[in-house]
């Protein structure tokens, strides 16, 4: 019995942590022939993917955003920057599906991954930005980079 409760704690501490995996993870560099979009647009756009994906799943989501650009490459070898974001909700995944058809509808390529409880979805577009949603029974995340854009 006492074996069955530390392998319970474990699996919860394991998927929690998967959960809460920080945005440092995502790459912020492109590789030579992705799109790099005007600055301006490109974190605008980006956030309002972030802002769509909220408003599909629901629920409360705190802000844990980078306040802080990130420094990345573009093809030609100048100076980039790009946006990163975390937002964290206790609400219980409901609307997987939802969220993949919406990056779908949006020009992502979507990549569904389950381990344990949890299950994530890794969207990329053209632009090299990258959305990672990660839901299980207790909560979700969302977190993703923007594109890299002209800007030191």
């Amino acid at each position: 019995m006492r074996s069955g409760i530390m392998q319970g704690i474990a699996r919860g501490w394991g998927a929690a942590c998967f959960l809460l995996l920080p945005v440092l993870l995502l790459g912020s560099c492109m590789t030579p022939g992705q799109v790099a979009l005007a600055p301006a647009s490109s974190a605008d756009d980006f956030l309002d993917v972030i802002a769509d994906t909220q408003s599909v799943v629901g629920g409360e989501w705190a802000v844990h955003d980078d306040p802080a650009t990130r420094g990345c490459l573009l093809p030609d070898g100048t100076a980039g920057r790009t946006v990163s974001v975390l937002r964290i909700a206790s609400s219980p995944l409901t609307r997987l599906n939802a969220v993949a058809a919406t990056w779908e509808d949006l020009g992502y390529d979507v990549e569904r991954i389950s381990v344990g409880p949890v299950t994530q979805l890794i969207g990329t577009n053209a632009a090299n930005e990258k959305l990672i949603f990660r839901g299980s029974t207790l909560a979700m995340t969302l977190q993703g980079e923007s594109a890299c854009a002209p800007g030191e």
